[in-house]
């Protein structure tokens, strides 16, 4: 099977079951597909959620991570109903560490030797965010182009 298919088999197979749910990313302006943004480890007893999302190197720094997780935030809290999300980074990306601080997730901890990216073991930081602590997007905002209610179906 290639990666594609085991990619988007993951995908239904957390839809399925409830427990999350991985979103396709397209630019506007021509339709390319530029990575996906994710809700996962729904526990719905806990009414908690990690974020995660993974975008093509040639759209990094242009703002795509953001306003995706602003969304999949404002639905997690807002329809799901959720209490908690959390979000783990590798402490070699700085990007993504300024992406979560910039929506409001707070540096919890570090997961020493946590995973392997391009076969170098690293170390994780964990973000948490919690729904009291929770700032929308301010009206007039990129984020407003998103539509309400689930992203996905």
């Amino acid at each position: 099977m290639h990666r594609a298919e085991r990619f988007i088999a993951a995908c239904q197979q957390m839809a399925n079951e409830g427990t999350g749910a991985r979103l396709a990313m397209d630019r506007l302006s021509d339709g390319a597909f530029i990575g996906w943004s994710s809700l996962t480890r729904w526990n719905p007893d806990y009414r908690s959620a990690s974020l995660g999302y993974c975008l093509h190197d040639a759209a990094w720094g242009k703002g795509y991570a953001t306003e995706a997780a602003r969304a999949l935030l404002q639905w997690a809290f807002d329809t799901l109903d959720l209490n908690r999300v959390q979000a783990e980074t590798d402490t070699r990306n700085a990007a993504s560490a300024r992406v979560l601080e910039k929506i409001g997730f707070v540096r919890e901890g570090t997961l020493r030797e946590d995973c392997v990216v391009n076969g170098e073991v690293s170390d994780s930081w964990v973000y948490g965010l919690i729904r009291r602590e929770w700032r929308p997007s301010s009206p007039g905002s990129r984020d407003d182009a998103w539509p309400t209610g689930a992203p996905f179906r």
